[in-house]
């Protein structure tokens, strides 16, 4: 690129090498736009309750509703993935970046919850190619030795994202309106687009030649995805990734602070610091599992130590009285320092599946990951609706209810949440740790990759593949 004189060239191309200082340039502008993806998918969790009244919902249909998000951003992983695979970065990620604008734009006018669930379809549609983007951005242009460690970073680059989305959100709220933040939100989306379009370079040739020489780079988008999916591993994988990720995608994404508000009976800024303590054991863990796993050249041990402790602390935080408000802090933080272990899943998709498929890998894994936090988010909400349903009915002499919405008569004030009580939300929570119990079972039929390629290794004669 004849924009970067002074960056090493390829002699014959004239293009980049892989590896010098702009990389990280190109990474960090795509992990910025992961920051603000991340940013943008929790923002509801801290204005449920404005969005309840606003929108004239009960937890069930607000849930529906914001999950819109998971319900897009899901399915488009399975394209995602053969697109960057196909075309590269360049266009994908700043055309990304403005329809998740669009969609900020369009969320903060919205006044009828249809309008407001399209608005979160539209920004999970942007969102979607953000982590994958980043993640792929790091495999054309960093070391191969270097897998983990990025996707360890750029999952903590997204949890600083969280962590905004989460008390400085609540702050900014209660100053303007959230109406006003997430419009602003939305105009911030359109210039990172313009951003990444005049900064990231296109693909460079030599990495295209790279792929290649395993198989044609015009790969089908159903072959592609077909090479991924017959993979059992790759199910494996995607499942684990996916429990291990709950208390994110769940909890601080959607009904976290509500949960907590009622668990634990705090105040809506308390909530949302305590909270945040998840993305802040996110964004010191990550970095440091990705680094040890990529010098122990070990995967599988790393999962287990984050599948163990999200279930211990996942269920000690269905005990409110067990802690006050100081170890809560240090429980949310803790399990998320463990939970970290999931941004490795990543590496191991790539190394379970053939070079040609990095980024298909990685949104498949993905594509598991967000369809379970969507079915959990939706399924929350109508429990708490069911448990609601109950007070409703022992509150009501000799008189049963014919509304399917146990809270219709509720629709327009906030009390579809402060009528809820401590059980609700164990009922509503107490899955999660035992989908981590389930997790831990199923790390021990992971394979062990050791940081190789297992696939094209054991295609390759004279390269050693992994125990």
């Amino acid at each position: 690129m004849n924009t970067h004189p002074h960056a090493p060239l390829n002699p014959r191309t004239g293009e980049l090498r892989r590896g010098g200082w702009y990389s990280w340039v190109f990474w960090g502008i795509v992990a910025l736009f992961y920051l603000y993806e991340f940013f943008v998918r929790v923002t509801p969790n801290v204005i449920l309750p404005q969005l309840s009244q606003d929108l004239q919902s009960d937890p069930g249909t607000i849930g529906t509703a914001m999950s819109v998000y998971l319900w897009v951003y899901a399915p488009a992983q399975l394209i995602v993935g053969w697109l960057f695979d196909r075309f590269g970065t360049k266009f994908l990620v700043s055309s990304a970046a403005v329809i998740c604008g669009i969609g900020c734009i369009l969320f903060s006018v919205a006044h009828a919850l249809d309008m407001a669930a399209v608005a979160r379809g539209l920004i999970g549609l942007g969102s979607a190619f953000a982590f994958v983007g980043a993640v792929y951005v790091a495999t054309v242009w960093f070391p191969p030795a270097r897998l983990a460690l990025i996707a360890g970073i750029t999952t903590s680059v997204g949890m600083i994202g969280e962590v905004i989305g989460q008390y400085p959100m609540a702050r900014l709220v209660e100053t303007f309106s959230w109406r006003t933040v997430v419009l602003w939100t939305g105009f911030i989306g359109g210039a990172l687009g313009l951003l990444m379009f005049f900064v990231i370079p296109r693909r460079p040739s030599w990495f295209s030649a790279s792929v290649a020489s395993h198989e044609s780079e015009k790969i089908g988008l159903w072959h592609s995805l077909g090479g991924v999916l017959r993979n059992p591993q790759m199910w494996l994988i995607g499942l684990t990734s996916a429990i291990v990720y709950l208390p994110l995608s769940v909890l601080a994404a959607l009904w976290g602070t509500s949960s907590l508000e009622t668990l634990n009976g705090l105040s809506p800024e308390k909530a949302s610091v305590a909270i945040s303590m998840l993305a802040i054991g996110w964004l010191i863990g990550c970095p440091i599992v990705g680094m040890l796993s990529d010098r122990l050249k070990r995967r599988r041990p790393f999962m287990l130590v984050g599948c163990i402790g999200g279930a211990a602390t996942m269920a000690l935080l269905l005990f409110p009285g067990f802690l006050n408000y100081s170890g809560l802090i240090v429980l949310l933080f803790i399990s998320g320092l463990l939970t970290s272990t999931q941004a490795i899943t990543f590496a191991i998709a790539m190394e379970v599946n053939p070079r040609r498929f990095r980024a298909t890998s990685v949104a498949i894994c993905n594509f598991l990951v967000m369809l379970m936090a969507a079915g959990l988010q939706v399924g929350i909400g109508w429990i708490l609706n069911w448990r609601a349903g109950v007070h409703t009915n022992a509150s009501t002499i000799g008189v049963k209810g014919t509304s399917a919405h146990p809270l219709a008569s509720h629709t327009s004030t906030p009390d579809a949440f402060s009528s809820l009580d401590v059980a609700d939300f164990q009922w509503a929570l107490g899955m999660i740790p035992i989908l981590f119990v389930i997790a831990t079972v199923l790390c021990f039929f992971i394979k062990e990759t050791r940081g190789q390629n297992i696939v094209d290794a054991q295609a390759e004669p004279g390269t050693a593949a992994g125990g």
